[in-house]
């Protein structure tokens, strides 16, 4: 299982993704971004284990280029579904120099949510909330 280790930051990045049905880009905007991934805007939605291809710019130098997994869905049909339509995709062939070069391109951006209130058992026995 994939366990995300880096936290998401708001960025509104253009992103191109290339699925199996169309040889022709779609471009979709981030809602937020990762080393490990983004989360794309939209009513249109691919498959839940769908592979895509995915192209975008971080700095204007050079862009990037990565095989990526649909790996989330939201429609917003469920109670437990927030944030905007769209889905997540996991990229699956970043190397450690590019997960850096995404990391430090973010440096400095708001995080997508505020971390969910955590109770555990030290907090209840210590009274804090």
């Amino acid at each position: 299982m994939y366990k995300r280790f880096e936290s998401r930051r708001m960025a509104a990045i253009p992103m191109e993704i290339i699925t199996g049905k169309t040889d022709l880009p779609l471009e979709f905007i981030t809602f937020d971004l990762s080393p490990g991934g983004a989360y794309l805007m939209t009513d249109a939605v691919p498959r839940l284990g769908e592979e895509v291809v995915c192209a975008f710019d971080l700095d204007g130098a050079t862009p990037m280029c990565f095989f990526g997994v649909v790996s989330r869905i939201n429609r917003g049909r469920r109670a437990c579904d927030h944030g905007p339509q769209g889905f997540g995709v996991r990229f699956t062939d970043a190397t450690p120099i590019e997960r850096l070069r995404i990391r430090h391109s973010l440096k400095g951006l708001a995080p997508t949510f505020p971390a969910p209130k955590r109770d555990n058992a030290l907090t209840s026995a210590m009274g804090w909330s």
